[in-house]
């Protein structure tokens, strides 16, 4: 696969994932999370080509979307500002906490993706060794870090995210010694992919505030941090997973009724879980009613009650698209293997809309609506597909062991590196006072709202 072959491939995957962070933001915590982890197992199985990897999509996107989901547990808001003062340490702080968190974000998913297709299944020893590691680990650190050293990683808030920074580390050695090559990549590429993702989207965040300083113009720059970290995150991960071929999945029944369970999750359950947790009729039907008579619109309490009918009817179309997708994996026909990322993209992007009353809205002026550019995401996806219909560049033959250990750890380790000094750099000459409109610090104790750092 020639390098440029793979940079597109990727940049579609970051499109699917940048997306659905972007309406991740919306919804938060688990659940919300859950729909880019998914979205990210059904687009790097997509533009992979490979047939093995279409029959692994429902399992997969599934998978996927329980590993990154974990982690919208974790409280990371006050990191965000950190990340947005002006000052060395704290934002340098700010931004090493950001990677440390969206790395312990990502890498779980990106493990079990790997694992799922690693040329020898694991057995249940193996699995109860990885979920003990993954315990112990984030026991340990927890332990050490909280615990013993009495550190708080943003205080008053809880420490959650230490115990997933260990996590992360105890599922990075169980990889590592036993052997778990593909395990590894993707665990690996996972955490430096979404580690640079967040804290690179910050950073693109805070320039995001800086340029509204300069033009004028306003922009949603929490989006704007969301949707980069889901780019990010998703290119590097396609880039270094895409380049190999997979073996495909057994026969058997009990395979079978995984991928069924899989597609019920991924495009049934999702919205619908959205819908419950996250859509309460009573609360909702009043704001909405509030703002329509904001905008003007006449009998806003009857349009606030069909705007609830049509967030029931996308859930609705969750399942049709449950049907549609079934019928085609199970009949083994592969001549639409784009439709489960773009039917979960459309339907997540018109549930977040009408939840936002994008269409009840008129537009403002010197105003980038996010909303919009989410839209134009999903018409360049779907461009994609329309154009590209990216086959497999893989020979049929499984790789051998030593092509497996092919694997630039080098590179991507100082890829890592590299990008986070640049980050911190590039911060200096971004943040200031446009930057720092939830700003916090810690080292030392002062606000930006008291005026002037002390001293300047």
């Amino acid at each position: 696969m020639s390098l440029r072959d793979r940079m597109v491939r990727s940049l579609f995957v970051a499109l699917a994932v940048g997306l659905g962070w972007g309406i991740r933001g919306d919804f938060g915590h688990s659940i919300g999370a859950m729909y880019p982890g998914a979205a990210l197992g059904l687009a790097v199985a997509f533009v992979s080509g490979q047939r093995a990897l279409y029959r692994w999509m429902p399992i997969l996107a599934a998978l996927s979307a329980m590993g990154i989901g974990s982690g919208g547990t974790m409280s990371y808001g006050l990191l965000h500002g950190y990340a947005q003062s002006d000052t060395f340490l704290n934002y340098a702080y700010g931004f090493l906490t950001l990677f440390l968190q969206g790395s312990a974000w990502g890498t779980f998913g990106g493990a079990l993706i790997g694992l799922m297709l690693e040329r020898k299944p694991l057995r249940t020893s193996e699995w109860l060794g990885l979920l003990g590691s993954v315990f112990v680990g984030g026991w340990v650190v927890s332990l050490v870090v909280v615990n013993f050293l009495g550190f708080q990683i943003n205080p008053p808030r809880n420490n959650i995210s230490i115990v997933f920074m260990g996590a992360a580390i105890g599922q990075l050695i169980w990889l590592a010694l036993n052997k778990k090559s593909d395990g590894l990549r993707g665990a690996v590429l996972g955490y430096l992919g979404f580690g640079l993702g967040m804290a690179g989207g910050r950073l693109i965040g805070n320039l995001s505030n800086a340029l509204q300083g300069v033009y004028g113009y306003q922009i949603n720059h929490w989006n704007v941090m969301e949707v980069s970290c889901g780019m990010i995150g998703g290119f590097m991960f396609c880039f270094g997973m895409v380049n190999r071929s997979y073996p495909e999945p057994s026969e058997d029944s009990n395979i079978r009724l995984a991928s069924f369970y899989g597609i019920l999750t991924v495009l049934g359950f999702l919205p619908l879980w959205h819908r419950l947790a996250r859509i309460q009729p009573e609360e909702k039907l009043a704001s909405w009613s509030e703002t329509l008579a904001t905008e003007g619109w006449d009998g806003p309490d009857q349009l606030a009650q069909l705007v609830l009918m049509m967030i029931n009817g996308v859930c609705i179309l969750g399942f049709v698209g449950v049907a549609v997708w079934s019928f085609l994996h199970f009949r083994r026909n592969q001549r639409w293997p784009a439709f489960p990322v773009l039917w979960l993209s459309f339907t997540m992007l018109l549930f977040q809309n009408l939840n936002a009353l994008y269409f009840f809205k008129a537009p403002r002026t010197n105003e980038i609506n996010m909303h919009t550019v989410f839209w134009v995401m999903l018409a360049l996806m779907i461009g994609y597909v329309g154009f590209a219909r990216p086959n497999s560049v893989m020979n049929h033959r499984h790789d051998t062991e030593g092509d497996r250990e092919r694997f630039p750890w080098f590179g991507w380790i100082a890829t890592g590196i590299l990008g986070m000094a640049l980050i911190v750099f590039l911060a200096g000459f971004i943040n200031g006072e446009t930057t720092m409109g939830s700003a916090n610090t810690r080292w030392p104790d002062w606000s930006w709202r008291d005026g002037p750092f002390p001293g300047r």
